[in-house]
């Protein structure tokens, strides 16, 4: 992460007679997609799996820090910003890329997100340039700090929403096991929810009262669904919670009771 690259145009894939650009941002949200495929269940990931992994999510880093430059003006992307717009520039590395934004744009951070940051790029530069070795607790603490900045930075600097499009079809299930990163987003949602007084109710995703009934998403896993009240208390609840969803209109607690009172000729 410390040497620069050349910007070029952003990077390309070519298919036949037809050629793919990538935008920074495009180009970081392939690599974290690529970085989770190779997540599996902790204890299931061998050397490999960790390599790709950490590398993924090293380059996404590095990506959207050039993308916060890129916004306040695309000279700042390059190492040398005298020589933009050149091609021919190289664009600058992580560490320098971390020194612009806590300046130019101002952001800062706390001292385990700079742990966080300063271990990926450590690590990177192990795997990319010297030989490689980690332990399983070592590498889910890693991978776990790294993903938690990630999808912070993304969602409070860049204003992207990929704890939704990313932690789905089950992917969830498995990077709640990556205590890290579990445990600081849902430290960070409920620190939210307190200061912001944000009206909660159990996910059914992650199950955490974590679900923000106003915005009708998750602060912890994303997870998006159509908050509705229950015709008999009145309560807000999420769709897919109810075995009769929108049908039956009523809440899991009144669902249940109704249900109960039906079986057994009684009424509530």
């Amino acid at each position: 992460m410390n040497s620069g690259t050349r910007l070029n145009n952003p990077p390309t894939r070519t298919l036949g007679s037809d050629m793919h650009k990538f935008s920074l941002i495009e180009n970081a949200n392939d690599s974290l997609e690529h970085a989770l495929q190779h997540m599996g269940p902790v204890n299931t990931n061998n050397a490999g799996d960790w390599k790709r992994i950490i590398v993924d999510l090293a380059h996404v880093v590095e990506l959207l820090f050039k993308e916060s430059l890129r916004k306040v003006h695309p000279a700042f992307v390059f190492e040398n910003i005298d020589k933009y717009p050149s091609s021919e520039a190289f664009t600058v590395g992580a560490e320098k890329a971390l020194k612009r934004i806590q300046t130019i744009c101002n952001i800062q951070f706390s001292k385990d997100e700079l742990s966080a940051v300063d271990t990926a790029r450590k690590k990177r530069n192990e795997i990319e340039h010297f030989e490689f070795a980690i332990t399983e607790d070592e590498a889910k603490t890693i991978v776990g700090q790294m993903l938690s900045f990630i999808f912070n930075y993304a969602d409070k600097y860049l204003n992207l929403e990929w704890r939704e499009s990313h932690l789905k079809d089950g992917k969830w299930w498995i990077l709640r096991q990556y205590t890290e990163f579990y445990e600081d987003l849902l430290r960070k949602a409920i620190a939210r929810i307190e200061t912001d007084e944000i009206y909660v109710i159990r996910c059914t995703s992650c199950h955490n009262e974590t679900f923000d009934v106003e915005e009708e998403k998750c602060l912890v896993c994303g997870h998006s669904e159509d908050v509705l009240k229950c015709k008999s208390c009145k309560e807000p609840y999420i769709y897919s919670s109810c075995e009769y969803g929108e049908a039956a209109e009523l809440c899991p607690s009144c669902e249940w009771k109704d249900g109960y009172a039906s079986a057994n000729c009684e009424k509530y």
